[in-house]
């Protein structure tokens, strides 16, 4: 009798044993997370790593704390507790989009019924909020949740350019595109940055986003006339290029530093300093170029350098050394000492000891 009771215990996803509280974890952080066996310790971790959503401070303990309760539950229990403002904790999801144990929650896509959230616990979620300290479930106001409604007034000058930014970020922080090995079956040979044909359009799905872009922008062009070339470029410019031949530079290239940066004088001072060093250090084989974002102000913490040789490799970024500083463990500004670090590094990563050398990342998702 008793195994088959300790059987159901085990089985019932609702049963969390007695309660605790997130004070007790705190006590004794690094012991507790010691404690965790290694699968645990390792999903915990690629969530930590891979959210972009989780804005908790201290997320070791957060997560811990939370094992603690069907997560499933407590987002029902939430929509059953308040269905208009529901309270969403942000390292909720994360933990659904990875943990083995949420497996028949992602295969049905978190589609979710008003059915199942009359089938939640809502004494789980209770004793969530005691273990946080409080004697009842929090409740806020509609306005105050992150639930949204769709708004489809015309977007102001300012929340162009946010999006603007929110646009190049993606581009820039693409893990997709960074992680395209050469071995890759996606690879093609103009993905090469040594490729002549490397930048170009490469899928006819890439050229129809480009023609589609060209008659925006000329519609963009003729109906802001009226406005000054300045005013416009902010939002969007198209640059000509003349292509020149240049053997000696063809023959000694080894990689292309980009300085992306606010149009502030301090950050463009700041970028011909990396430009001019580099000229010295390497001459024609690093091609250094400067990317002035105009849609980004210096409260952005805009500041990113990243090389594009063998690999893709990001070396600095102020961006993440203010939003992500746990795992972007580098400094926000570039002195002198960054200075150096950067040369070195690129020295190093332009050389043929890193073209014929491999590193264990690329292969973190092979299974043996």
């Amino acid at each position: 009798k008793a195994k088959k009771k300790a059987g159901a215990i085990f089985d019932d996803p609702n049963y969390f044993g007695d309660e605790i509280t997130i004070n007790e974890l705190e006590l004794d952080v690094d012991g507790n997370w010691d404690a965790l066996d290694n699968e645990t310790r390792a999903e915990m971790q690629e969530v930590i790593e891979t959210s972009h959503t989780m804005a908790c401070p201290d997320p070791e303990l957060w997560l811990m704390y939370d094992s603690h309760f069907n997560v499933t539950n407590l987002i029902l229990a939430s929509f059953k507790q308040s269905p208009e403002a529901p309270i969403i904790f942000t390292q909720w999801i994360p933990q659904l989009e990875v943990y083995e144990r949420y497996e028949e929650q992602r295969e049905k896509n978190f589609q979710w019924t008003w059915d199942d959230v009359d089938q939640a616990d809502v004494g789980e979620l209770k004793r969530y909020f005691n273990g946080l300290g409080y004697d009842e479930i929090l409740t806020k106001q509609p306005g105050e949740t992150p639930l949204i409604t769709l708004d489809e007034t015309p977007l102001d000058d300012e929340e162009r350019e946010m999006l603007a930014l929110e646009t190049w970020y993606d581009e820039v922080y693409d893990e997709e595109d960074q992680n395209l090995l050469f071995d890759d079956e996606k690879f093609e040979p103009r993905d090469n940055v040594f490729d002549e044909d490397y930048g170009a359009s490469s899928s006819k799905k890439t050229a129809s986003i480009e023609e589609k872009f060209m008659k925006e922008f000329e519609l963009f062009e003729r109906e802001s006339a009226g406005e000054t070339q300045e005013w416009r470029d902010q939002f969007a410019t198209v640059k000509g290029f003349d292509i020149r031949d240049d053997p000696e530079g063809q023959a000694v290239f080894r990689g292309h530093l980009v300085i992306a940066c606010t149009p502030s004088e301090e950050d463009v001072e700041l970028a011909e300093k990396i430009a001019l060093r580099f000229r010295d250090e390497f001459g024609k084989a690093v091609f250094v170029e400067t990317r002035v974002l105009g849609h980004a102000k210096m409260e952005d913490n805009v500041f990113e350098v990243w090389l594009e040789s063998w690999e893709i490799d990001l070396l600095h970024s102020k961006r993440q050394a203010f939003i992500n500083p746990k795992i972007w463990t580098g400094p926000s500004d570039v002195d002198d000492t960054q200075l150096d670090y950067l040369v070195d590094k690129v020295r190093y990563l332009i050389s043929d000891e890193a073209k014929n050398s491999f590193r264990i990342e690329d292969f973190a998702d092979v299974k043996l």
